[in-house]
């Protein structure tokens, strides 16, 4: 098995934060969640596109460009486009250094035991860039979630999770793109009517899993069930002023 390398102080790597460092000639990723440290490979295997800016949920990275998922213990690939692992790697500490070598199978994150040496960022300044350990979206963990969630209805918190849903063709979330034609909700059962950008879009399969995936993670929904239609069909005035600017629409 590889000799572990030193790659960082933990002074470097606060909590709810992020950091490069090179192991074993692979660029990785060290993530910092809940006291835990993992390391993953910093390549999405799709089509290699750094992690580095991804969101974090519920124990699991999204690539950027194309929303990929991947396990953070295990490297595993949990929704398309990706169908290959990534590379995890073992983590240790010691003497206030962080040490990784590459790991085989799932790992146990290195496990930190906070005091006074060790600060710990709070989400209005730790630049987390959308970590969310708990899975509640749209929140960095180390912002109080509660009184947040507790004034807002089912149905805001689940237009809340699909925008989580990113179009891989266009990089905008499916809320704001306009393909959300109706919520409602019947007990622990959630029900989306939506639509695609056109007909034939390849990535529909895709948008449907994902948004099952996000509204399926609230608290309150036990099921979600996604159906697509084309009628009215989908043109760009539902776009938000939002999904406009990203686009450059004027």
């Amino acid at each position: 098995m590889a000799e572990f390398e030193q790659v960082a102080s933990i002074s470097e790597l606060p909590e709810n934060g992020r950091l490069s460092a090179i192991v074993d000639d692979t660029p990785v990723l060290l993530v910092r969640v809940g006291g835990s440290i993992y390391a993953i490979e910093d390549a999405c295997s799709h089509d290699g596109q750094p992690l580095t800016d991804g969101r974090i949920a519920l124990g699991q990275i999204s690539c950027p460009r194309h929303g990929a998922k991947f396990d953070l213990a295990t490297g595993n690939a949990l929704c398309m486009p990706a169908t290959e692992a990534i590379r995890v790697f073992e983590v240790e500490l010691r003497d206030g250094m962080i040490f990784c070598r590459p790991a085989a199978g799932t790992i146990t994150p290195a496990t930190l035991t906070l005091t006074a040496s060790m600060p710990v960022v709070n989400a209005d300044s730790c630049g987390c860039s959308g970590i969310d350990p708990l899975g509640e979206t749209g929140a960095c963990s180390a912002q109080t979630e509660a009184p947040a969630s507790a004034g807002r209805s089912l149905d805001e918190k689940m237009l809340e999770a699909l925008r989580q849903v990113i179009d891989p063709e266009l990089f905008v979330n499916i809320v704001d793109l306009g393909l959300v034609y109706s919520i409602n909700y019947d007990g622990d059962k959630a029900y989306v009517d939506m639509t695609l950008t056109s007909p034939m879009c390849p990535a529909g399969p895709q948008l449907v899993q994902q948004a099952k995936m996000a509204l399926e993670r609230l608290r309150e929904v036990n099921e979600a069930v996604i159906k697509i239609v084309m009628t009215p069909p989908w043109s760009p005035e539902r776009m938000t002023d939002e999904a406009r600017d990203q686009l450059g629409i004027f």
